[in-house]
C-alpha cells in the first residue's frame, strides 16, 4: 500500500502512540529483557525495502571472517513474516533445515540457504525465541532480524538501514508515509548503514562523512553487488552479464520490485515485460499463469526474477528458460568502522 497524504491526521495519531511507547521503555515502565548471548538487531525506520536480510546475511559471512565459526555460533531471530508458526520454530540448527518458506517466511528460509553453519530461528516473541536458541542450540550471538522497533529485547549494537537512494522518504509515519517512526528515533541507533547505494565509491564515503556530521552517529555505505543468476532446474550458473542482449520477462514480489527491474536493465537486458508482484508473494497457481502468460506473449528468450521469490516456486519452472539473482552486499565505506563493533560486540561474550 502505497502511502495516502491524506491520510495525516492517522498519522499524527499513530506517532503520538509510537513516541508514547518509546517514551515508557526509556524510562522503564515497559521493561526490556537480556538473554545469556550479545545481540546486534539490524532494523529499519521505514517499511520494507531497505535490504535488511542481504545484510543480516553479510553480518554472518564477516563474524565468521573475523572469529571462528568454531568460537562463536551465529543464531538468526526472525518474526517469520507472513510464516504460519506461531509458537517457538526453529528453521534450521545450523546443520540442516527443517521448514520451508509456508511455515517460516521466505526471509528466514533465504537466510538459512544463503548462511550455512547458522542457526535460524522463527518466534512473534523475540525474547523467547533468543533464550531458546542460547539455550537449546548454544548459540553465542543473536542476530536480530527486523529489530528496530522490537525494544523489548536488549541489544549490544543496534544497527538502521536506511535505502540510499530515498532515506526518508516524504518524512511522514505511517499510514502518510512510509516511516514506522520519526527520523528523531535515529538516535537510539549505533550504526546506521545507507544501503543498495549507486556511484563510485569516493562519492558515497564522502556522503557517508557528510551524514555522520549531521547525526553525530558511525556511518557505512553498501551496495547490492549481482553475482551470478542460477538457473530452476541447478544446470547453469551464469555471470551476471550473461543476461545483455536477452528479450526478458521479468516479476518480483518485493518491497521495491522496481530496484530490480533496475538492477537487469543496467545489465544490458532487453526488458520487454515487467511485473511487479504484491511483497511477499505466495505464487498460487494463478500467479503462475499470470507470468506464463505474459512470458509467451512477449516472447521473451528469459523469465528471471529474485532468489528470495524463486523459493516459493515449483519445479514446473525448471522447464522454461527460468533464472533467479544471486547478490551479495558489500561495504563501500566504513568497513574498517563495522568491523571494529562487531569485535567489540563478541568481546562481550561468555
Amino acid at each position: 500500500m502505497k502511502p495516502q497524504g491524506w491520510l495525516w491526521p492517522i498519522s499524527i495519531l499513530y506517532q503520538a502512540v509510537v513516541a508514547l511507547r518509546n517514551r515508557l521503555y526509556n524510562i522503564g515502565v515497559f521493561k526490556t529483557y537480556s538473554v545469556n548471548a550479545p545481540v546486534i538487531s539490524v532494523g529499519n525506520l521505514s517499511v520494507g525495502g531497505t535490504g535488511k536480510t542481504p545484510f543480516v546475511i553479510h553480518l554472518t559471512e564477516r563474524i565468521k571472517r573475523l572469529r571462528s565459526p568454531k568460537k562463536v555460533k551465529i543464531g538468526v531471530i526472525s518474526r517469520g513474516y507472513k510464516g504460519r508458526a506461531s509458537e517457538t520454530l526453529v528453521v534450521s540448527d545450523g546443520k540442516r533445515q527443517f521448514f520451508d518458506y509456508l511455515f517460516a517466511g521466505d526471509e528466514p528460509v533465504l537466510i538459512c540457504k544463503s548462511a550455512p553453519g547458522v542457526a535460524v530461528v522463527v518466534d512473534k516473541k523475540r525474547v523467547r525465541g533468543s533464550e531458546y536458541a542460547v539455550k537449546n542450540l548454544r548459540v553465542k550471538l543473536i542476530l536480530l532480524d527486523d529489530g528496530f522497533q522490537h525494544r523489548r529485547l536488549h541489544r549490544n549494537l543496534d544497527i538502521v538501514l536506511l535505502d540510499a537512494g530515498n532515506p526518508l522518504g516524504n518524512r511522514r509515519v505511517l499510514p502518510a508515509g512510509y516511516l514506522r517512526e520519526p527520523a528523531s528515533a535515529l538516535k537510539r541507533a549505533d550504526l546506521i548503514v545507507l544501503s543498495k547505494a549507486k556511484g563510485n565509491d569516493e562519492e558515497l564515503a564522502e556522503r557517508a562523512h557528510k551524514l555522520q556530521e549531521l547525526l553525530e552517529k558511525p556511518v557505512i555505505v553498501t551496495k547490492l553487488v549481482p553475482k551470478y543468476w542460477r538457473r530452476f532446474d541447478e544446470t547453469e550458473l551464469l555471470a551476471p552479464e550473461e543476461i545483455a542482449g536477452k528479450k526478458v520477462t521479468a516479476f518480483a514480489g518485493i518491497a521495491k520490485p522496481d530496484s530490480f527491474f533496475k538492477t537487469i536493465e543496467d545489465l544490458g537486458a532487453d526488458l520487454v515485460k515487467c511485473l511487479p508482484m504484491s511483497d511477499h508473494c505466495p505464487y498460487n497457481k494463478r500467479h503462475l499463469n499470470y507470468i506464463s502468460a505474459h512470458f509467451v506473449r512477449s516472447h521473451s528468450e528469459w523469465l528471471v526474477t529474485t532468489a528470495k521469490d524463486a523459493l516459493k516456486l515449483p519445479p514446473i519452472l525448471r522447464f522454461l528458460p527460468a533464472y533467479y539473482l544471486e547478490s551479495s552486499m558489500e561495504v563501500v565505506a566504513g568497513e574498517e568502522q563495522l568491523d571494529k563493533m562487531l569485535l567489540k560486540v563478541m568481546d562481550e561474550m561468555s
